[in-house]
């Protein structure tokens, strides 16, 4: 059995870093750590990463806290920041930056994330059934992440999360309603 890896394949077809970002609407970043090969990660641990999904489920579209999760997971903040990198590089876990900044106050905030796959937040929530999820908290923003996954795979190509967020977000419109 042959098993090539995206760094084998893209060393022999000649592709950069910088290609695959164009190709595919990665960021430059993301598309060099998914270039490397094996193991430029550093050790993941699979008992770590389940309780960092577990508590993304449970904080689904909620704002990055990662001194909390780091706190949580007994790892550091800057092992949280790759943690979240990776899952979001590996198209898990999306990332959407705050919808705008405030640069007289120099306040930097941070990015929300969702769960990509509402089935897998349900699944780690042990939701099994759609009366389960009526009564659950997570309900609301269950429902805002389906919706902005299938606002964003409905959109033209090369059309950024940013402006579909603002587009989504404009009239202050939470998960009820959605005008485009």
């Amino acid at each position: 059995m042959v098993r090539l890896t995206l760094h084998h394949l893209m060393r022999k077809r000649g592709i950069s870093a910088y290609a695959l970002s164009r190709g595919t609407g990665l960021s430059y970043p993301s598309a060099y750590r998914l270039s490397r090969p094996a193991g430029t990660f550093g050790r993941l641990h699979a008992e770590t990463l389940e309780r960092l999904w577990t508590m993304l489920a449970h904080g689904q579209g909620t704002m990055l806290n990662a001194s909390r999760l780091a706190s949580g997971l007994a790892v550091s903040v800057p092992t949280v920041f790759r943690y979240v990198d990776l899952l979001v590089d590996l198209l898990l876990v999306r990332r959407l930056p705050p919808f705008h900044t405030n640069t007289g106050k120099r306040l930097v905030k941070s990015p929300k994330l969702y769960v990509r796959d509402s089935g897998i937040v349900h699944a780690l929530l042990g939701i099994e059934d759609a009366n389960e999820l009526a009564g659950h908290p997570v309900v609301g923003s269950s429902w805002e992440g389906f919706a902005i996954e299938n606002l964003l795979a409905a959109a033209p190509e090369r059309t950024a999360a940013r402006s579909a967020w603002k587009s989504v977000r404009r009239t202050g419109s939470r998960s009820g309603e959605v005008t485009m």
